[in-house]
Parts: C-alpha cells; structure tokens; sequence
C-alpha cells in the first residue's frame, strides 16, 4: 500500500444502520451491508455517491465494536427509526487506497495502522471509515478498491 495522502474534512453527519459487538469479527458485516442496500432509498439529502462503513471501538473495557454502514447526508430529516445518526468532527484523516489486487484489506488496515505508528502523527479518534465509491465493484473483484480514512493529529 503507499504512503496516504493528509487530507482534512468539515464534519461529516453520517446516517445508517449499526452492528455491534465485542469485536469486529462478532459483527455480520455483509448481512448489515444487504440490510442497509435494501433501504437506502429512505434516506433523503445524500451527499454524493459514496456509501461509508464507519467503525468505533474505544480502547476500554467492556470491549465493544460499534460499525455503522451508511450515507453522508447534508441534513437530517424524516428518516425509518432503525436508522442511527453519527456526527463525526472536523479533523484530518490519513486517507490509504486500497486496491483488492493487493490482498485482503485486513492486512490494508494493518498497514495502515502501522503507517501512523511510524510516522508523525497519532489516531485523534477512536474509529476510521472505509469508503465505497464507484470503484468498488465487490469484495471478490480484484479491481476494486476502495478509501480508508483514519482521523490523526500530530504527535506531541
């Protein structure tokens, strides 16, 4: 994977359903994605044609993982009472793009993770997003590729 480009973003109101559990590997991504797809429609004010899966997980006890599969919106208005909303705050973000020709993207965030490790820069939050554009045309396709953003701050 290469080095991410820094990029910073306004606050983001994000709107979907959410998963959780104790970890991530207790979370029926694929069944919460086909879920969401099956709605989608109901969700008004969508900003652009990106669908995010945004992943929380605090480093405390009791572990829990929270992954909420969504839309950017502009406002929120009107929406299905399974819907969740998540407002994310202005912050930079260190965004990798990963192309699935390049293997599983568990090792993507791994690498990821590595990358601020090393570097001069730390998570600012607790949670990153993976970003579905027109480019992923699914987990098997090994074109696809999508977005992953880690919000950072510098090291002090």
């Amino acid at each position: 994977m290469k080095d991410p480009i820094i990029i910073e973003k306004s606050a983001m109101i994000l709107v979907g359903i959410v998963g959780s559990g104790a970890d991530v590997r207790d979370i029926d991504i694929s069944s919460l994605w086909q879920r969401f797809t099956e709605q989608e429609h109901q969700i008004k004010h969508v900003v652009g044609e990106v669908g995010y899966e945004l992943h929380i997980e605090e480093d405390k006890e009791p572990r829990m993982h929270m992954c909420l599969m969504g839309f950017e919106v502009s406002q929120i208005d009107d929406l299905p009472i399974e819907y969740f909303i998540k407002i994310l705050p202005p912050c930079k973000y260190a965004r990798f793009t990963h192309n699935f020709s390049e293997g599983d993207y568990g090792d993507a965030f791994v690498a990821a993770y590595q990358w601020i490790e090393n570097s001069d820069y730390k998570s600012a939050y607790p949670y990153d997003i993976q970003a579905y554009d027109e480019r992923f045309k699914g987990s098997d396709d090994p074109e696809s590729m999508i977005e992953i953003l880690i919000p950072i701050a510098a090291k002090s």
